[in-house]
């Protein structure tokens, strides 16, 4: 499948429009092609380079309900997508999925959100995801009044996907659908992403990076698309937007991210920072752009989930002092900062939910004798879901640790 910038889409679109009109109808056909000229030059000002007052995209709208499988009602863009076939298939089966993750995990997540985190954590401004990949959807369920989600990863950022015209390759389109579904399987089904899956599954032709799950999770969650910026930061922290994706993909940096901003649907204007970039300590230490872009972040809260043990290491010790010092509250399950660095410290107070049991075999050695005694000293409360690893309910573990 052949991807291309958006406007060239529609750019083509409007030719291939106006070519089928009747010769004798010359007037119809000038205004047509006008009409959809206007919508491509909305399209490429909305995605990148404007502020819309009302913050809302509805070319990016239709966008994300194509990627998230739900069919826009009067499209004015996208509509040969939404009515081919290769779409309702896609939108049958992972509405299918979608419904049995709702029933299953959301509806527990928000409940343990609003009787536990909402009061234990409060009001968190700016959210620090490391270690995420694209998981905006955990992200927001568990914190919805954060204002600013940064999430990090290796993952690459990707581009705007564009598919050639349905009707010529109706083929193409369940390419990309299945390639979607499959990139999904692992956070739908156990909670996280599995970092090597996500190394294939993000780089191919089709799904690019991570850009298209954001803002398919983003969709689901009933956002509305405002815009989508490429940029790269500069020395000093600050973003550069660039023109477009294939810019970005030109540009040999360490610092390539993407900002989305979105409306939730009670009219709250929010931001994502995506970053793709290594954060252990070789990397890291001579990433000064984002060592200076976190030094002015001061988040309120860090949630850790899935994240390999990786600041259990000392190669991660920049990133996890940079935590430390930093936050107010850490929300994790153990394979996040190792507990006895909290404990070193002496500066946290924590809650503790579910059951810390040793981690999966191929993480054998990470177990934390000094956590499983305080699990049993302090005691914790039922968490009600599976989350992690060990992503069975009776086996999976929260805490949460809050600055004194």
């Amino acid at each position: 499948m052949k991807i291309k910038i958006l406007v060239y889409l529609f750019f083509f679109l409007c030719i291939v429009y106006s070519c089928s009109e009747a010769t004798s109808n010359e007037a119809k056909q000038e205004s047509n092609k006008n009409e959809l000229d206007s919508l491509a030059n909305n399209l490429t000002k909305d995605s990148l380079t404007i502020e819309l007052s009302n913050c809302k995209s509805d070319s990016l709208d239709e966008l994300a309900f194509l990627i998230s499988g739900k069919d826009y009602q009067n499209s004015k863009i996208l509509s040969s997508y939404f009515k081919n076939n290769s779409f309702k298939i896609h939108e049958k089966i992972f509405q299918t999925k979608w419904d049995s993750f709702q029933k299953n995990r959301i509806t527990k997540l928000i409940s343990f959100q609003q009787k536990e985190l909402n009061n234990e954590v409060g009001k968190t401004e700016t959210l620090f995801y490391p270690f995420s990949g694209p998981d905006i959807l955990h992200a927001q369920l568990f914190f919805p009044d954060a204002k600013q989600y940064v999430l990090m990863g290796l993952e690459p950022v990707g581009s705007l996907p564009v598919f050639e015209h349905p009707e010529d390759k109706p083929d193409s389109m369940s390419i990309y659908y299945n390639k979607i579904n499959k990139s999904l399987h692992a956070i739908l089904n156990y909670s996280f992403f599995r970092t090597i899956s996500m190394s294939n599954d993000l780089k191919n032709q089709d799904v690019d990076g991570t850009l298209h799950l954001l803002l398919l999770f983003l969709n689901r969650q009933n956002n509305s698309i405002c815009s989508v910026k490429p940029f790269v930061l500069d020395s000093s922290g600050n973003l550069n937007y660039q023109k477009d994706f294939l810019q970005l993909k030109k540009i040999n940096s360490m610092e390539k991210g993407i900002e989305i901003k979105f409306t939730t649907s009670g009219g709250e204007q929010k931001l994502l920072h995506y970053f793709s970039v290594d954060l252990s300590n070789g990397a890291y230490s001579k990433n000064k752009s984002v060592i200076n872009y976190l030094n002015k972040l001061n988040p309120t809260t860090t949630y850790l989930k899935g994240a390999s043990y990786l600041m259990h290491n000392p190669n991660f010790s920049l990133i996890r002092e940079y935590i430390l010092n930093t936050v107010k509250n850490v929300v994790q399950d153990d394979s996040g900062i190792s507990f006895r660095y909290f404990e070193q410290s002496g500066k946290w107070n924590y809650s503790f939910y579910g059951e810390y049991v040793k981690p999966i075999k191929l993480f054998a050695t990470r177990y934390q004798k000094d956590l499983d005694s305080m699990y049993k000293k302090q005691g914790s409360k039922p968490l009600g879901f599976g989350l992690g690893y060990n992503f069975q309910d009776k086996n999976s573990n929260l805490m949460i640790a809050k600055k004194k």
